[in-house]
């Protein structure tokens, strides 16, 4: 199959938006707040060829701890529903090593997908020369399940279901800095007021 463009999807068209509206932004002389929000890779895992490509399913394998963890409450423990929606998954039970394999690389290629079109806006904000000016928040709001504990999809309180990714770039402050104290999502309204 021919590989599409990466605005063959909603997020492609969506980083093509944003990129129109901050060229609109920079024309102004009043500071602006824009939030972009992508789908991917939230459920179905599709994107452009070319992500698909930049992973090898053979070297794909379930985590470590594909297993219920032991004495853990059977609450915990949920169906993956939001997955079972979709054709060829099985309707109860464990998922095929194989198929574990293809929602694995699907992730990652949905993931490299997205972040492909935060870098169109990274990109764009150099280009304007607004870099220096302007602070960025990227964030997700759940984690996801990737076969950990026999669980797909989010709905848990397992780590992988509780952490978010969240990175924050400002204008001044040197990057590269992991900060290990408990954030919430909650906490990037008033971060983002003392900021700015």
């Amino acid at each position: 199959a021919a590989d599409v463009n990466d605005d063959a999807y909603a997020d492609g068209q969506l980083a093509l938006q944003a990129v129109a509206e901050l060229n609109r932004l920079s024309q102004r002389e009043e500071p602006f707040f824009l939030a972009v929000g992508f789908f991917k890779p939230h459920l179905p895992f599709v994107a452009p060829e070319k992500y698909w490509n930049l992973y090898d399913e053979s070297k794909i394998n379930p985590p470590p701890n594909y297993y219920v963890p032991h004495n853990a409450p059977s609450e915990s423990i949920h169906a993956s529903g939001e997955l079972r929606a979709y054709a060829g998954v099985p309707g109860k039970g464990p998922v095929s090593d194989q198929m574990a394999r293809k929602l694995i690389h699907g992730y990652y290629a949905c993931v490299s997908y997205t972040d492909a079109q935060v870098g169109k806006l990274l990109d764009e904000l150099d280009k304007l020369k607004l870099t220096e000016n302007t602070i960025v928040v990227l964030w997700g709001d759940h984690g996801w399940n990737l076969g950990e504990h026999t669980l797909w999809c989010k709905h848990s309180c397992y780590e992988t279901s509780m952490h978010i990714p969240l990175i924050i770039r400002v204008p001044g402050i040197a990057g590269g800095k992991r900060i290990k104290g408990l954030t919430e999502s909650i906490d990037i309204y008033p971060s983002l007021c003392e900021l700015a």
